[in-house]
């Protein structure tokens, strides 16, 4: 199944594909944050060019309790339910450190590339690790 693991915010959202069967994740691509519903319909048009069956999408760890939610969480929760109104299938991942870890990766190797995409494909490889782990 392929999946398509998404690191929201507010001005960028870094998005990474990935295969149930390979359980390998990849950067693909950053999407300009233009607006909630034009980003819900570059998702929803990846997901159907793709063949995406799920989202896997951040959200930090220590703030998964509701009651210390805060505007940024809103603001993806609200995204979550926006996709699953287009019936697209959302699983929520811990996403905590991610951006620190692509930062760091992307500082040893060189490269001058943003880390968004790259967040999303460490987020959505962890998520597809604990998939390994409970099988």
């Amino acid at each position: 199944m392929r999946l398509l693991g998404i690191d929201y915010g507010s001005k960028k959202i870094g998005v990474a594909m990935g295969d149930t069967e390979t359980r390998i994740a990849s950067p693909w691509t950053i999407i300009e944050n233009n607006g909630h519903g034009e980003v819900i319909k570059q998702i929803k048009f990846i997901c159907e060019r793709e063949g995406v069956e799920r989202v896997v999408l951040g959200i930090p760890k220590m703030l998964r309790d509701t009651s210390g939610e805060n505007e940024q969480i809103r603001s993806i929760r609200r995204f979550a339910d926006d996709l699953r109104k287009e019936n697209i299938p959302v699983d929520e991942a811990d996403e905590m450190m991610t951006s620190v870890q692509a930062q760091y990766y992307l500082h040893q190797t060189g490269s001058k590339a943003q880390d968004d995409d790259v967040a999303a494909s460490i987020m959505l490889q962890s998520h597809l690790d604990k998939l390994t782990t409970n099988n």
